[in-house]
C-alpha cells in the first residue's frame, strides 16, 4: 500500500498538478469532438425533473394538508398505508378546489399559483415530520409468499416503470387535446374561468382539470399526466388496502393481479385524463365506508362526504355510488333510530355538496346553467337540437338489439378494445369475468365476508345498471370507460372469489392450481404485449431530446400535427378558424383561435339544427368573426362510410353534403389540402 508523502517536494506537487490538468484536457477535447448529448438532451432532461420535482412537490404538500384535516377530524386509520393515501387524496382535493378559488378571483397567472403554493407549504409545515413518519411506516416493499405473487409484483413493476415513462413523453391523448388540457389553457390565458368555445365538457366539473391548471401555470403541461399517473398509484394502493383489511392478505394480492389485468388502467394512467382519478375517488369512498362501519366515528362520516364531493367534482356519472353507499349505511344503522340515520346522512351530504357547488357555481356564471350541458336547453351555444345531439335517445341498444344489454358485460370483455368504437376499453378477461363465479363461492364466505360482499355488489350493480341505462338509451353510450370507476371495488371481490375458488381443490382435480396457471400465462401474455406496445410507441427519443417534439407529435398524431403546425398556426394573428369532425384545438397557436367540433355536429347543426343554406352559413360567419375553415374530410368519410351503424354518420343527409358542397364552390377559398384528408379554406369575402 503506498502512503502519501506527508512533505512532497515542489517538483512532486507541480508534476502532479500537470497530469491533472493534462488529463483534463484530453478529457474535455475529447468530449468536446465526440459530444454525448446536445442542449436538446440537456434540456429535455432538465424539464423532466423539473416535471417530476414539482408533481412530487405538490403531492407532498397536498398529503400534508390532507394529514391536517383528517388529524384534525380524528380520523385516524391504523394502517399506515391506507393513513397515507387517505391523506393525499384528500389534499389533492381541496388543492383543485383552492386552485378553483384563484379562477374566481381572476388570478389564473403563475405568481398567484407560486403563492398559493409557499402558502401550502407555510400552512403544513408543522405536518411535514408526521408525514414523513407515515410515509417510513407505509412505504414497505411488498413480500410475495409465492410464485404468482412474485410475477404479480413482476409484472406490476415493469408496466408502472413503463406507463411513468410514457407520462414523460410529449401529450398525444385525444381527449386531452380535444378539452381536458383545452379548458385549463383557455383559463389561463383569460386568467379566469371562461367559457368561449363550443365545447361542451368544459361544463363537466373540474376538480382533474384544476391540477391540470395548476401544473401549466407552475412549469407547463408536462407535469399533467404525473397527476392522473399519481391516482393510479393510489388506486393501486388502496385497492390492496381494501382487500387486506376486509378481507386478508392472499386476497390483496389476487385483487392486484385483476386490477393489473386491465390494459386501458394502465394506458389511461399515462394520460392526462381524469377516469383514474374517479376510480380512485369510487374506491376510497367505498373504504371509508369500511372503515366507519367498525367504529361509527362521526369523523369518517366527513371524510366520506369529501371523497363523495371530490367524485362528484369529476363525472356526472359519479351519482350512483352515492345511492349504492346510502342505502348501506341505512342498513348498518339500522337500529340506531332514524333521527341519527337522517343526522349521518345531512353530514354526509351536506360536505359533499359543499365541496361540489364550486364547480356548480363556475358552470353558473361562465354558462348560466349548474349543470351544463344538461336539464336545460338555453344556455351558453346550447339548444333543443344540440342536446338532441348530444345525446342520441333512441339509437341505444333497447332500441336495435335489445338482448345484447344481457350479454354486454361479456361483450366489453371479450371483445372491447381500446381506441375503437367497440366499448372504447381493453378490460381485459377478468374485471367483469370473475363475478360470474360468484355464484359458486358465495356459500363458501364467511357472514362477514357476505355482508362486505353484499356492499359491493350493490356499488357494483348500481353503476352498472347506470351504465346499462346509458347504452340502452343512445349508441353514444357504448364505452367501457364509463366503468372504470368501479373496478377498484370490483377487483376486490374478484380477489375474494379467486381465494374461495381455491376450496375447490380435490384428489381428481386440482382446481386452484388450473386457476393459478391460467392467471400466470394471461400476465405473461399481458406482459409481452404492454413491451411491443412500449417499442412501438416507443418514448424514450423525446424523453431524452434526440426526438423532437414536432417530430414525436407527427410521428404519433400523423397529418393531424402537420395540419396544425404548418396549416393553421402560420395563419395571420387573429385568424379564426371552424374546424369541422375534428376535435382537437390543444396545440393550435394563441393568436389564432380555433372552434373546435367537438362532438362533431358543428356543421349539422348549422344545416338541420338552424336550417341554414349555404349563403346563410357564410352570412353568421362573417358576422361571427370566422375567417378559415378546416375541413376534416377523413373523418367526414370515415362516418358516411360507416353510416348504418354510426348514428352520427347516419344522421347526414344529401342535403347537408349539398350545401356543404355549394359552401366550397361560392364560400370558400382553398388554401391548402394533406392527402386529401385535410382542407384549410379561406372563408371568400
Amino acid at each position: 500500500m503506498n502512503l502519501p508523502d506527508p512533505n512532497p517536494s515542489p517538483k512532486t506537487v507541480i508534476a502532479g498538478l500537470i497530469a491533472f490538468l493534462w488529463l483534463g484536457l484530453l478529457a474535455g477535447g475529447y468530449f468536446w469532438a465526440h459530444n454525448p448529448f446536445g442542449m436538446e438532451t440537456v434540456t429535455a432532461v432538465t424539464t423532466s425533473f423539473l416535471n417530476i420535482a414539482v408533481w412530487l412537490g405538490l403531492t407532498w404538500l397536498s398529503a400534508a394538508l390532507g394529514l391536517m384535516v383528517l388529524t384534525w377530524l380524528k380520523a385516524a386509520d391504523d394502517d399506515a398505508l391506507g393513513q397515507l393515501i387517505l391523506a393525499t387524496s384528500s389534499g389533492l382535493g381541496l388543492l383543485a378546489i383552492l386552485v378553483a378559488f384563484l379562477g374566481f378571483a381572476g388570478l389564473f397567472h403563475p405568481l398567484a399559483a407560486w403563492g398559493l403554493v409557499l402558502v401550502l407549504a407555510v400552512v403544513t409545515f408543522k405536518s411535514w415530520r408526521k408525514l414523513a413518519q407515515i410515509l417510513k411506516q407505509a412505504l414497505t416493499w411488498p413480500q410475495p409468499q409465492n410464485n404468482l405473487q412474485r410475477l404479480v409484483l413482476f409484472f406490476g413493476t415493469v408496466v408502472l416503470l413503463l406507463t411513468f415513462l410514457e407520462t414523460l413523453a410529449p401529450i398525444v391523448a385525444w381527449d386531452s387535446l380535444a378539452y381536458h388540457l383545452v379548458g385549463p389553457k383557455l383559463y389561463i390565458e383569460a386568467g379566469r374561468f371562461v367559457h368561449p368555445l363550443n365545447i361542451p365538457q368544459l361544463g363537466f366539473p373540474l376538480l382533474g382539470q384544476m391540477h391540470f391548471t395548476l401544473g401549466m401555470l407552475l412549469v407547463g403541461d408536462g407535469v399533467t399526466p404525473l397527476f392522473h399517473f399519481s391516482y393510479g398509484l393510489l388506486t393501486i394502493g388502496l385497492t390492496v388496502v381494501l382487500a387486506r383489511r376486509a378481507f386478508s392478505r392472499e386476497t390483496a394480492w389476487m385483487a392486484a393481479l385483476v386490477l393489473f389485468s386491465i390494459p386501458t388502467f394502465f394506458t389511461l394512467m399515462g394520460w392526462p385524463y381524469v377516469d383514474i382519478t374517479l376510480m380512485f375517488y369510487t374506491t376510497a369512498v367505498f373504504y371509508v365506508f369500511y372503515l366507519w362501519s367498525q367504529n361509527k366515528q362521526t369523523g369518517w362520516l366527513v371524510v366520506l362526504g369529501m371523497m363523495f364531493g371530490f367524485s362528484g367534482g369529476l363525472k356526472y356519472t359519479a351519482v350512483a355510488t352515492p345511492i349504492a353507499i346510502t342505502i348501506s349505511l341505512i342498513w348498518i344503522s339500522r337500529r340506531d333510530g332514524i333521527l341519527e340515520i337522517v343526522k349521518r346522512l345531512i353530514i354526509i351530504g351536506g360536505v359533499a355538496l359543499l365541496l361540489v357547488s364550486p364547480w356548480l357555481l363556475e358552470n353558473y356564471i361562465t354558462t348560466g346553467n349548474p349543470v351544463y350541458p344538461f336539464m336545460f336547453n338555453d344556455a351558453k351555444f346550447w339548444d333543443d337540437w344540440w342536446a338532441w345531439w348530444y345525446d342520441m335517445p333512441g339509437t341505444g341498444l333497447a332500441t336495435t338489439a335489445p338482448w345484447r344489454l344481457l350479454t354486454a358485460p361479456l361483450e366489453a370483455t371479450i371483445a372491447g378494445t381500446e381506441g375503437s368504437d367497440f366499448y372504447e376499453a381493453t378490460i381485459g378477461p377478468f374485471i367483469l369475468g370473475i363475478l360470474f363465479l360468484l355464484p359458486f363461492v358465495w356459500g363458501k364466505f364467511s357472514r362477514r365476508e357476505k355482508q362486505m360482499s353484499a356492499f359491493m355488489l350493490l356499488v357494483i350493480a348500481v353503476n352498472l345498471l347506470l351504465w346499462l341505462n346509458g347504452l340502452a338509451r343512445t349508441a353514444l353510450l357504448l364505452r367501457a370507460r364509463f366503468l372504470f370507476l368501479i373496478f377498484g371495488v370490483t377487483a376486490v371481490l374478484d380477489g375474494l372469489i379467486l381465494v374461495r375458488m381455491r376450496r375447490f381443490k380435490t384428489p381428481q382435480l386440482d382446481t386452484p392450481w388450473l386457476i393459478q396457471t391460467v392467471l400466470a400465462l394471461t400476465l405473461i401474455l399481458m406482459l409481452v404485449s404492454e413491451l411491443l406496445t412500449f417499442v412501438v410507441i416507443n418514448p424514450l427519443p423525446a424523453v431524452l431530446g434526440i426526438e423532437s417534439r414536432s417530430h414525436y407529435l407527427t410521428r404519433r398524431l400523423g397529418e393531424y400535427q402537420t395540419v396544425i403546425e404548418e396549416g393553421v398556426n402560420q395563419l395571420p394573428a387573429e385568424s379564426a378558424i371552424q374546424f369541422f369532425w375534428e376535435p382537437r384545438t390543444y396545440d393550435c397557436a394563441k393568436h389564432v383561435v380555433c372552434h373546435p367540433d367537438l362532438i362533431l355536429g358543428e356543421f349539422l347543426h348549422l344545416t338541420q339544427g338552424l336550417e341554414y343554406d349555404a349563403d346563410d352559413i357564410a352570412t353568421a360567419w362573417q358576422n361571427q368573426g370566422i375567417t378559415h375553415v378546416l375541413l376534416y374530410q377523413g373523418g367526414l368519410d370515415f362516418m358516411l362510410d360507416a353510416a348504418e351503424t354510426n348514428p352520427i354518420g347516419g344522421s347526414i343527409r344529401a342535403e347537408d353534403l349539398q350545401i356543404l358542397q355549394d359552401l366550397q364552390n361560392d364560400h370558400l377559398h382553398q388554401l391548402e389540402t394533406w392527402q386529401d384528408v385535410y382542407v384549410l379554406y379561406e372563408l371568400k369575402p
